[in-house]
């Protein structure tokens, strides 16, 4: 992204454009553990790259539109929700079209949904992207209703691996990370992305590391659903003993980390909410240089 000369104004062409670079960006990281990249499926059957990229072109305008809906919006944060939730469903819809029903980025409307819209709040209000805001933002808009959500889950069947694992182990997945202002992404992946763009180191290796550094810390439900928490410790204990010695940096660590892929495909596990961590980090640190 170019810093802008006048920052008073931004177009949807420039929103969209840092949406679809952050998904994009996420997806030609290679080589990832389990995961879609440039070079393999990962432990997945039924997409690949161009899967990712027809479906990167399908939610980005929805994924803009949530920016302009949180720009525009004049209530209460808590009100903005419901807003936006319509248009993923829509965005949803979009990527299913595409991807002839693939399920390639649900759980991602979801994240860079609640970011694009308390981003674009955010910017209506001060001119710049401040991301601790835009964080305490996202917790502020959605911390009631998805206690709400989570009471509902507890009082019937649970139908989806989210609703199982939580109704069973408590894990509240993605929607407790949102609850608490994506805390991996502030805290963790963000300032580590600056750190590595700063001294200018390649860009694909910086993205695994902190793909790395996310697995680590992150109880990936994708992991979970797919095998079992035995499954989610392995993987964290995995990233960390690559990402410990310096990870993608050096050959030693890449080929450690096509080691991991292939043990991955083995046992059919894919990071995916790793991976959409890492797309979200890499479009707020992309709104951070815009201005």
């Amino acid at each position: 992204m170019y810093a802008r000369a006048n920052a008073a104004v931004l177009t949807s062409a420039e929103i969209e454009q840092c949406i679809k670079s952050a998904i994009l960006g996420e997806v030609y990281t290679t080589p990832k553990p389990g995961l879609v990249d440039r070079h393999d499926n990962g432990a997945h059957h039924d997409m690949n790259v161009y899967t990712f990229e027809r479906s990167a072109d399908a939610i980005t305008p929805y994924l803009a539109k949530m920016f302009f809906e949180g720009y525009f919006w004049k209530r209460n944060l808590q009100n903005l929700f419901p807003r936006i939730r319509r248009t993923g469903v829509l965005a949803e819809k979009a990527m299913f079209r595409a991807t002839a029903q693939v399920n390639t980025h649900k759980g991602l409307i979801f994240t860079m949904g609640i970011l694009s819209a308390c981003a674009g709040h955010c910017y209506a209000r001060i001119r710049r992207f401040d991301t601790a805001k835009i964080l305490a933002s996202a917790s502020e808009m959605t911390e009631k209703a998805l206690e709400a959500d989570f009471y509902e889950m507890s009082q019937r069947t649970p139908v989806t691996h989210g609703e199982i694992l939580f109704q069973k182990y408590k894990e509240r997945g993605i929607r407790g990370e949102a609850q608490k202002g994506f805390p991996i992404i502030g805290k963790t992946a963000l300032p580590l992305v600056r750190q590595y763009r700063a001294i200018g180191l390649d860009e694909n290796r910086s993205n695994i590391n902190v793909l790395l550094r996310i697995m680590m810390e992150l109880k990936d439900t994708n992991v979970w659903s797919r095998g079992s928490y035995a499954d989610v410790i392995w993987i964290q204990e995995q990233a960390e003993k690559i990402w410990k010695p310096g990870g993608a940096f050096f050959e030693t660590g890449m080929k450690k980390i096509e080691k991991l892929n292939q043990e991955c495909i083995r046992r059919n596990l894919s990071p995916g909410g790793a991976a959409d961590l890492l797309a979200a980090t890499l479009f707020l640190y992309q709104l951070e240089k815009m201005i």
